[in-house]
């Protein structure tokens, strides 16, 4: 039996039976989310509207700019702040529907990687008790099977027994972050919510995280939301893609489609923005600083209609007079899809990306 056969038979948790769902359409659903604060300022919508689903298995990156919502959003899903609308089904089970109590029944099956793996443990604690401390949390084993789940966990993300006892300033940064990766993992989850696990880490030790995290995807069957800014790390670990701007995702799809063959000028902006060492990196760059003008708006006051007009060299009056619905790119069976009133015309005017005179389109 391999480890994450073993790390699912050792955890028996007397967990709630889901409800049943109408057509679900993945282990995780998250449907016309809105989320809002009241600042200093006023009110301010971080989150409106965002919907998107998980299937078993299934790695979906977030990407947008800092302030977009991302970890919002991440925090709504896990019900650690209050929706205004919407709904989040985890295994068919309105998470937003259930009292207290339920609510933190169902909290195994949904777990979370947090940016800073510093800040996120426990300095007073061991390895050992850092990852077993969701186990006791949540009354799943006794001692001799939480002790079990603990060290399986560990091998799994390829801890060595020898930090069981350590703190977490012994660790080192990978270290720190393998530990939160374990605790994670150790209650069994169905759906992993990474936000920004690798922002913070040294580049040589991203590529480790990364590979861990595909890893235990495969072996435990996981569903990941995968927040980050680095595109090519989200292109090599996700199956689909979700570029956020200003509270709304903008445009979905397989990765290869959003990467491949981006339609909304947001997306396309970010795409080209990312460096390479080539000969056509200055012309890139070009091309991003044309399609991502000026500076992210204020939540306080956002754009009407289309909430990218103010800094798309494509915007006109119907932009700025109507929001665009989510609509599906042909032939793609609906599984790409963005918010944009002309996506068609620049598509078809020219090409994918717009060329150098795209600011006489500008309004």
């Amino acid at each position: 039996m391999s480890d994450a056969a073993v790390v699912g038979a050792t955890l028996e948790t007397g967990s709630p039976e889901p409800e049943a769902a109408t057509e679900p359409r993945g282990v995780l659903e998250v449907d016309d989310v809105a989320v809002e604060f009241d600042t200093d300022g006023g009110r301010i919508t971080a989150v409106d509207g965002v919907s998107l689903h998980l299937a078993t298995g299934e790695t979906v990156g977030l990407v947008g700019e800092s302030g977009c919502g991302k970890s919002t959003l991440a925090r709504a899903i896990l019900q650690l702040v209050p929706m205004q609308r919407g709904s989040v089904r985890l295994e068919g089970t309105d998470l937003g529907a259930l009292p207290r109590r339920e609510l933190r029944r169902m909290r195994h099956r949904i777990q979370m990687v947090f940016q800073d793996p510093r800040g996120s443990l426990d300095p007073r604690m061991s390895v050992s008790t850092l990852i077993g401390e969701p186990l006791r949390v949540h009354g799943i084993g006794d001692r001799a099977s939480r002790a079990r789940a603990v060290a399986e966990a560990m091998e799994l993300v390829g801890l060595p027994t020898a930090v069981a006892d350590r703190l977490p300033s012994e660790l080192s940064g990978g270290q720190q972050q393998r530990v939160g990766i374990a605790r994670a993992i150790v209650t069994d989850p169905a759906v992993l919510v990474c936000d920004e696990p690798v922002s913070a880490l040294d580049v040589s030790i991203q590529a480790q995280i990364i590979n861990v995290l595909d890893e235990l995807r495969d072996e435990l069957d996981l569903a990941m939301l995968f927040i980050a800014h680095d595109l090519s790390v989200v292109r090599h670990l996700s199956d689909r893609v979700a570029v956020m701007y200003l509270g709304q995702i903008v445009e979905t799809g397989t990765a290869s489609e959003v990467f491949t063959e981006p339609r909304h000028p947001y997306t396309q902006g970010l795409i080209t923005s990312v460096p390479r060492a080539d000969a056509e990196s200055a012309a890139r760059l070009q091309t991003a600083r044309r399609l991502v003008l000026g500076e992210l708006p204020s939540l306080l006051d956002p754009p009407s209609g289309c909430r990218y007009r103010t800094r798309c060299p494509y915007a006109d009056d119907e932009c700025a007079a109507t929001e665009p619905p989510p609509e599906a790119v042909d032939h793609t069976d609906g599984l790409h899809s963005l918010r944009c009133h002309h996506w068609r015309d620049i598509a078809a005017g020219s090409g994918a990306r717009p060329s150098s005179n795209s600011q006489e389109h500008a309004p």
